[in-house]
């Protein structure tokens, strides 16, 4: 993967900065610009004499804030930009930054959510899944140390095009970034039902990994990557998501998203077109 851009969004709700931590971290390693972009909602119950004199002081709190979040970056040499928007509708204010925003990389913290509300609302990780045009990693590890082990979840018993690719551009992504860590490619391949089974001797040879590090099970493709991920202790998990437009598009709950609440290790959401 070639990054040279990260759109890098900041949660103005606390300053342990998960996604500005990974930007960092990938900005000293591959010399990548940072553009931080902070929104946040506007104060309730404003009197209208008012009105005009706090949006400004809160714009100006959240801009030195801001300043102050990334100046290690800065201070270490890294390019960074920032951006703050107040926005009472802020989800769709990051929706349309993340769909014009001319990035390699988008950088969000996954926010803790119940199945429910997975299926039920339109989180803001969910539109950013649906909208970015580029990979997303969701930085959801509460410690920056080091990773020994990545796991890519494939699907290598899919005939279309589109999936086919998909598969590929994970195991290569795995791979890359896996050499870049001087950690462990594993892959992990769900299938459903004897008929259908994966041989793992053959999950390794796609993949280009040994016997041991390929991992197949008849099991719900989020339960098998939430277990394999556990196992090996996994830091980050690289998974596809095939694009969907129309009503296909508004269905919430891909194998993408449902493991934001079952796997510990960051997550890396490669998208189709």
């Amino acid at each position: 993967m070639k990054i040279t851009r990260i759109l890098c969004i900041i949660d103005p709700t606390t300053n342990q900065q998960r996604a500005l931590d990974r930007a960092a971290f990938i900005a000293r390693q591959s010399s990548a610009e940072v553009h931080a972009l902070l929104c946040y909602a506007p104060p309730q119950n404003v009197p209208a004499d008012d009105a005009d004199e706090l949006a400004t002081a809160e714009q100006t709190r959240h801009e030195l804030w801001l300043d102050h979040l990334v100046l290690p970056l800065r201070e270490a040499g890294s390019s960074v930009s920032t951006e703050v928007r107040c926005s009472a509708d802020w989800r769709s204010t990051i929706t349309e930054s993340v769909r014009s925003a001319k990035a390699d990389l988008v950088i969000k913290a996954a926010a803790k959510r119940t199945a429910l509300q997975r299926r039920m609302l339109k989180t803001s990780d969910w539109l950013v899944l649906r909208e970015a045009r580029c990979p997303v990693l969701f930085a959801k590890r509460s410690d920056t140390g080091e990773i020994t082990q990545v796991l890519a979840a494939v699907n290598i018993a899919a005939k279309d095009d589109a999936h086919m690719q998909l598969t590929d551009a994970v195991i290569d992504a795995g791979r890359d970034i896996a050499g870049q860590l001087g950690a462990t490619l594993n892959v992990v391949n769900a299938y459903s039902e004897s008929k259908n089974f994966i041989h793992p001797p053959d999950l390794a040879k796609r993949a280009g990994v040994e016997r041991q590090q390929a991992h197949v099970g008849d099991a719900d493709p989020e339960q098998l990557i939430a277990s394999v991920s556990k196992k090996i202790d996994a830091g980050l998990v690289v998974i596809g998501s095939v694009g969907r437009k129309g009503m296909a598009a508004a269905v919430v709950g891909n194998t993408a998203e449902r493991i934001l609440d079952t796997v510990d290790a960051d997550i890396l959401v490669l998208r189709t077109a």
